[in-house]
């Protein structure tokens, strides 16, 4: 048994040596890497402007903004807040000949309060002149907005009763009045996610094309079968080198997000209420969660993703025609979506590791029922995935099997 075990791992490290020996590897990575750290600080490249005048430059637009934001850090979004904040916004003048960022009462009054004044918007979800110039500020009927807004939203998209009052459960462990914190950084990786997952996934689909294929097609297939392991083994060497490729590229990924964010926005807000970043969520958990989270479903999906397309290489003996057929399905979601009237289909379509990219599926509303327990998008996929994982895989190995034995 030490015996196989020492040569499942010498094949191990021959398969990670065999990727790491190309120069597509490295150029992908590279390049992939440095294309994400760019999604997290291109928001604050450019210029601001206002009906075609120059304003500031976003990076200093970010910096007075992140000056407020600070300011406000550790305060409720209670009554006195709302008060404050609308007070503000009243001092613009009502006109909409003017933008009204671009008045000076904005910018004296009403911009240290903008952070609040946009999660007013986003929780109640009245339009800005509405909200600046009709509303009374009503701390309850703030949140009571949000609660009749989240269930009409819930009942669009076919949720089951059971799902809708697992969700207002949830909802009512949010900690309310929100307690305001800066969170920038969170914000701008939670913007990115997307990017980053696509970047992560096409890169598998590059590395991993050729993982079996090549060794049809140089003809060096009957050369490994000199290894004591036999095919079985050799098979499940290749899977875990290529499960492991994933999961090191999805950290390397987040690693080089995370530090960027970091030295960009600074390190705040990893406990603010996760609905400044995305307001149809009702988990109960911050930001730096929600982005743990996420992460840790990119993963997931890039595991899944990677057994796929080694096995799909295996099946087609081509690199070419699984790196074409890969990358189809990676971008299909940018250009499809399932109507949300056809419940299941929709489900199963923003499941699927390609489309389970979008933050917004991951912290989605559709659920998993067991025994009456419902698990959420991000508890119940990984699980899914999983499972699939397990059957692809054991798919692909009497594939690989028969292919040996029989094909030259």
């Amino acid at each position: 048994m030490r015996q196989t075990m020492n040569n499942f791992g010498a094949a191990f490290g021959y398969e990670w040596k065999k990727l790491l020996s190309k120069k597509i590897v490295w150029i992908s990575s590279m390049l992939g890497i440095l294309i994400c750290v760019i999604s997290v600080f291109a928001p604050l490249l450019g210029n601001y402007y206002i009906d075609g005048k120059f304003i500031d430059t976003n990076f200093n637009m970010y910096q007075t903004d992140k000056k407020y934001a600070l300011e406000l850090s550790g305060r409720e979004i209670d009554q006195a807040l709302l008060e404050e904040t609308i007070a503000a916004y009243q001092k613009i003048p009502q006109t909409t000949e003017t933008p009204y960022q671009a008045t000076e009462e904005y910018r004296k009054y009403a911009r240290p309060y903008s952070e609040i004044f946009q999660i007013i918007r986003k929780t109640s979800g009245m339009q800005t002149f509405e909200a600046m110039y009709s509303w009374q500020p009503n701390e309850a009927e703030l949140y009571a907005k949000r609660q009749a807004w989240l269930t009409s939203m819930r009942e669009d998209i076919k949720l089951s009763k059971g799902e809708t009052e697992f969700w207002r459960e949830q909802e009512e462990q949010v900690k309310k009045p929100y307690v305001y914190e800066e969170h920038g950084g969170y914000r701008a990786l939670f913007s990115s996610y997307q990017t980053t997952g696509l970047f992560v996934l096409i890169l598998i689909a590059i590395c991993l094309s050729g993982i079996f294929s090549d060794e049809h097609i140089r003809k060096t297939d009957q050369l490994i079968l000199a290894s004591p392991l036999g095919k079985t083994w050799l098979y499940w060497a290749k899977i875990a080198a290529g499960t492991t490729f994933a999961i090191v590229i999805t950290i390397l990924f987040f690693t080089a997000e995370f530090t960027s964010a970091v030295c960009l926005y600074g390190t705040g807000g990893f406990q603010a209420t996760f609905q400044f970043i995305y307001n149809p969520s009702s988990s109960p958990v911050t930001c730096g969660q929600a982005i743990l989270i996420a992460y840790g479903n990119m993963m997931a999906a890039a595991v899944i993703t990677s057994v796929f397309v080694m096995v799909l290489s295996e099946l087609l003996k081509s690199n070419i025609a699984t790196l074409a057929i890969s990358v189809g399905l990676l971008i299909a979601p940018l250009i499809v979506t399932a109507p949300t009237h056809y419940r299941v289909a929709a489900q199963i379509w923003n499941w699927l590791p390609w489309s389970f990219l979008a933050p917004w599926n991951v912290f989605g509303q559709y659920t998993v029922s067991i025994f009456g327990h419902y698990l959420t998008p991000w508890q119940a996929v990984p699980l899914i995935y999983l499972a699939a994982g397990i059957i692809i895989a054991a798919i692909g190995k009497p594939i690989y099997q028969r292919f040996q034995v029989s094909g030259r």
